[in-house]
């Protein structure tokens, strides 16, 4: 999970310095806290995209929703000899905390294995019947269907005309004049 630059921690303090050398602050994703609880956390950075969707939380707030979730943050000291930002909140158990390495699917990763046991345990709803007997017919399904099984198709209405000779295609070609055809092509021969 971490390279030789990032770091883990679940040190408050440790935390908080690293942020505030930074000029970073502690926020929450806009629209995701409920009432007197912090929402997703963030560490906001001047000058990075947090502008209208993070609002700033004290470090109180933020440490103790850190708390609730058991969350560790992966961090990087420095990048490609700059000081670096880089940051991600995650789950302490999908990390060995003394080495850094990943231990663990991600809750997400978990979540889904979860859900991927659960439908193949869980029966599936059939909505057909059982097969038809051999030499036994289905019945249709629709109303439509049935009326026409029933009484045989309706012969009152007319079948379609054919389109008239010498017109294009009524959906989408232009229609040409049978006397002009070729001239609009560039094939037919104009006056000189």
């Amino acid at each position: 999970m971490t390279t030789k630059s990032s770091h883990v921690t679940i040190d408050h303090e440790e935390i908080r310095q690293w942020a505030e050398l930074r000029c970073g602050r502690p926020s929450m994703v806009t629209g995701t806290g409920e009432k007197g609880h912090a929402g997703i956390l963030r560490i906001d950075f001047p000058g990075y995209g947090g502008r209208g969707t993070l609002e700033p939380i004290s470090w109180e707030e933020f440490f103790e929703k850190f708390e609730e979730n058991k969350l560790a943050l992966v961090y990087s000291a420095h990048a490609h000899g700059h000081r670096s930002n880089f940051n991600k909140l995650i789950a302490r158990e999908t990390v060995d905390l003394e080495t850094g390495d990943k231990v663990g699917p991600s809750r997400h990763r978990r979540k889904q294995a979860e859900a991927a046991v659960k439908r193949s345990t869980t029966p599936r709803r059939t909505t057909r019947s059982a097969p038809a007997a051999s030499g036994e017919r289905r019945t249709p399904r629709s109303a439509a269907a049935r009326t026409v099984r029933e009484t045989g198709p309706d012969t009152r209405t007319p079948p379609r005309a054919a389109p008239p000779k010498g017109r294009g295609s009524q959906r989408g070609g232009a229609r040409q004049n049978p006397e002009r055809r070729g001239s609009s092509r560039g094939g037919g021969s104009r006056g000189r």
